[in-house]
């Protein structure tokens, strides 16, 4: 088995939606939650305790507890006691008395499972706003330390109002929130979350920041060192990044670097949030990171989307078995689950059910749930899936590069010319069927001449078309591939007799009972 990771977002917990007789969890019901877990392919859990906020008592950062108190900010009254994580902080911490981090990190040592910290290094929600819940005081006391200042009548996108790492002062306050926590708590390792978020400096200040980010790594080594005395034991470092190379470098982190130096022990490429990246070089990855030892786990989060401002897709279980059958055929060693947490604490999962493999639900309803915790972590397991290959493209992109990177759709190409595409399937079972089908702008003018499809060389046969508004608005196309084109990598070839553009591919495994 190879395993899961998943990023738990803390509120999830602290809320205990859905039972109106206790609308806050008990220290009971913490310890239930992780034991839901048990003898599941989870192997690490990741426990998100900052993003602009302590999720615990702090004597270095504003805490969700200290909010709960405020009643001023800015000059502007406030009351931020009704909001869910805040006041899900105050009654654990302060009403009952409990450390809901605590009783998770306990619990999944005690069933094997590996609890990690998990830190935001520069989390802007809401920072369209003058205040909020979300905003410390160092956030306000500290405007000199934004990323964009250059046009403070206008804000181009949250980002400009991120920390700018260029500055001392953000660094230090950044390595104070790790050191406290670690001092806090005896975990096996800690992730930098540098997808929450990637933009760190200032505009046009990015290659400046590469040996800036290559010091704070090498310091938030040393900070794990002391604690690796303490607890006498390891304590791994991940961090959650961009999916390529180039694109961190863009951002200020040589990530390569770290693994030759030995400071890091597992990089998490993902997409950011407006779609996963299907098409991430895992490949690559290994290659540069394997004479180093680190592991590398392929993020996924949970939306979908052919490329930039296209309308977002749904997950299934055949989406996510898609990502993972490709991911691992690649090399990766874990899966990783970005914003993909169980928020519904009081119900508890069928262990003793069958796997719920309908595409028509939601993943994230329990009996979907315990197949992806049960299925993904094994590439054996996954083998007996369907899977949904769609050609995403990767959200996270500087300033200066337009329409996301790895991006293959929309294209437009002149008649007789024809255009390919890449889809990585992954280790196929003998019983597959694969169709590959196109999202056509003009559907009904490819009706009246057929495109030829080509994969991999060998001509697939038409067998249709139709409409999904669920995954896009064009007609779809659609061409069986014949066995003799079967491999982990598929490379359709679409040809037609007119000017055409495609605005979706996607590829279906079916397993033919």
């Amino acid at each position: 088995m190879k395993g899961i990771i998943i990023n738990q977002d803390t509120d999830g917990i602290l809320k205990g939606i859905g039972r109106a007789d206790a609308p806050y969890c008990t220290a009971l019901d913490i310890e239930n939650f992780v034991k839901e877990f048990e003898g599941t392919q989870i192997t690490d859990y990741f426990i998100c305790v900052f993003s602009t906020l302590t999720n615990y008592p702090s004597k270095v950062c504003t805490s969700t507890l200290d909010k709960y108190h405020v009643k001023e900010e800015q000059g502007v009254p406030v009351d931020y006691s009704a909001v869910s994580t805040i006041k899900g902080s105050h009654h654990t911490f302060e009403v009952l008395g409990v450390d809901p981090h605590q009783i998770m990190i306990d619990g999944f040592k005690k069933i094997g499972i590996n609890p990690w910290l998990s830190f935001r290094m520069n989390d802007f929600h809401y920072r369209e706003c003058e205040i909020s819940g979300c905003f410390s005081e160092f956030y306000y006391k500290h405007p000199e330390v934004q990323r964009i200042k250059f046009h403070p009548e206008f804000i181009q996108s949250n980002a400009d109002k991120a920390y700018d790492y260029y500055y001392d002062i953000v660094r230090d306050h950044m390595k104070s929130v790790i050191d406290e926590a670690l001092d806090r708590y005896d975990v096996c390792g800690i992730e930098l979350d540098f997808q929450r978020e990637i933009h760190l400096f200032g505009m046009g200040r990015d290659h400046l920041g590469i040996e800036i980010m290559n010091g704070f790594i090498r310091e938030v080594d040393e900070i794990i060192h002391k604690y690796e005395e303490k607890y006498a034991h390891e304590i791994k470092l991940a961090v959650h990044i961009a999916p390529d190379v180039q694109t961190n470098f863009d951002f200020g982190l040589d990530v390569v670097k770290w693994a030759r130096e030995g400071l890091i022990d597992m990089i998490i490429p993902a997409g950011r949030f407006s779609s996963a990246d299907n098409n991430m070089p895992i490949r690559q990855w290994k290659s540069l990171l394997e004479p180093y030892g680190t592991l590398v786990a392929a993020g996924l989060d949970w939306r979908l989307a052919p490329y930039q401002y296209e309308q977002t897709i749904s997950p299934t279980i055949e989406t996510f078995a898609a990502f993972a059958a490709n991911a691992y055929e690649q090399g990766a060693d874990k899966i990783y689950f970005y914003n993909y947490f169980r928020s519904r604490i009081w119900e508890h999962m069928d262990r003793e059910a069958e796997f719920v493999t309908d595409p028509n639900m939601s993943p994230f309803a329990l009996p979907v749930y315990w197949t992806v915790i049960n299925k993904l972590g094994d590439p054996e397991t996954i083998m007996d899936l369907n899977r949904h290959h769609i050609i995403t493209y990767s959200d996270t992109v500087q300033f200066w590069v337009h329409g996301g990177m790895n991006r293959q759709l929309p294209v437009t190409f002149p008649g007789t010319r024809g255009r390919g595409f890449k889809i990585g399937v992954g280790k196929l079972p003998e019983n597959a069927k694969l169709t590959v089908r196109f999202g056509l702008e003009d559907g009904e003018q490819a009706l009246a001449d057929i495109p030829r499809v080509f994969a991999n060389s060998e001509l697939c046969e038409y067998v249709g078309n139709l409409v999904d508004e669920k995954l896009t608005k064009y007609r779809l196309f659609c061409y069986d591939i014949p066995a003799a084109a079967f491999d982990t990598v598929i490379y359709p070839y679409i040809i037609a007799q007119q000017d055409t553009t495609v605005h979706y591919v996607d590829l279906l495994v079916k397993i033919e009972k």
